[in-house]
């Protein structure tokens, strides 16, 4: 075992030191939102922060999840965005990026700087509200899904990582007498895992964190996902309690404001926070491991 200077050791220790202070950054005000959510009236008007609640108070929630109330709604039509959506999303992203990552596909260059140039340049948001309004989807749940169909970022991403994966593993297959489907189904997918994963993440979050689109095309409260429901709560604390009482449907016995404001921001970030510990072993995977041997 190789002995450590005592740079190194301070090194350690000094990055050790950092890692904890930008940990406990990062998590006393992610326990301050959850526990200021669970507070009462009285012990929140004696504690301005929260840390750990006394006695927890569970009445913002089931404010929130009273039934029938809008949040349903909202979360409804957000599960609806991130699974159709993400689905939509990975299955244009992953074939458009397979075919421009084939060497032989006729015009290639000129398709991807095609792709490229509508990344870098947009027609702005008047043209692109006439282009919503044409298609006929002003006020509806697709408007949220069909406009931003591929990501431009992403399927260049997809491209690139199917380019790295050796030709001589889809030539073989050629050889064996594989059609170009069995070979996009059966040998490419599977070693392109992490990276739909992975893009599929972004995609996911992207749908769960939208609500500009819903604020600008979608005027049904039904229609409505949960982040335009969050925007919507969080603009009304600024008014006065009656907003809110208008908004969120409000009992005569509530919580504070500032409890649902956090209560919301609980329920609105947990299921993602939940999933993604799953998944994060795509972002570390190797690419290439177990597909070349020899």
């Amino acid at each position: 075992m190789v002995a450590r200077t005592r740079g190194e050791a301070a090194f350690n220790v000094a990055n050790i030191l950092f890692m904890v202070l930008l940990m406990v950054a990062i998590f006393v005000p992610l326990l301050s939102v959850v526990s200021t959510s669970l507070v009462s009236n009285q012990e929140l008007a004696r504690r301005n922060i929260v840390i750990i609640p006394d006695t927890p108070d569970l009445t913002a929630y089931k404010v929130i999840f009273r039934r029938g109330g809008p949040i349903f709604d909202a979360y409804k039509i957000t599960l609806f965005r991130v699974l159709v959506g993400t689905t939509i999303n990975m299955v244009f992203t992953y074939f458009v990026g397979y075919a421009l990552s084939r060497k032989d596909l006729p015009g290639r260059t000129l398709l991807t700087l095609f792709f490229f140039f509508t990344m870098m340049f947009g027609g702005g948001l008047i043209p692109y509200y006439i282009v919503v309004k044409s298609f006929g989807l002003i006020n509806s749940v697709w408007v949220y899904i069909l406009p931003g169909i591929i990501s431009v970022w992403n399927m260049l991403l997809m491209r690139n990582f199917i380019m790295a994966i050796p030709v001589s593993l889809t030539d073989a297959a050629e050889i064996d007498g594989a059609s170009q489907f069995t070979i996009i189904w059966r040998v490419v997918l599977p070693l392109s895992v992490p990276a739909l994963v992975t893009i599929g993440l972004f995609y996911a979050v992207g749908h769960w964190n939208a609500w500009w689109d819903a604020y600008l095309f979608v005027s049904t409260p039904k229609k409505q996902p949960m982040q335009l429901f969050l925007r919507n709560v969080l603009a009304q604390l600024q008014a006065s309690m009656a907003a809110i009482n208008q908004q969120v449907n409000l009992s005569e016995q509530q919580p504070t404001p500032r409890a649902v404001q956090n209560a919301v921001v609980v329920v609105a970030t947990v299921p993602i926070a939940v999933v993604y510990p799953f998944l994060q072993k795509y972002f570390i995977k190797g690419i290439m491991i177990g597909s070349i041997k020899g």
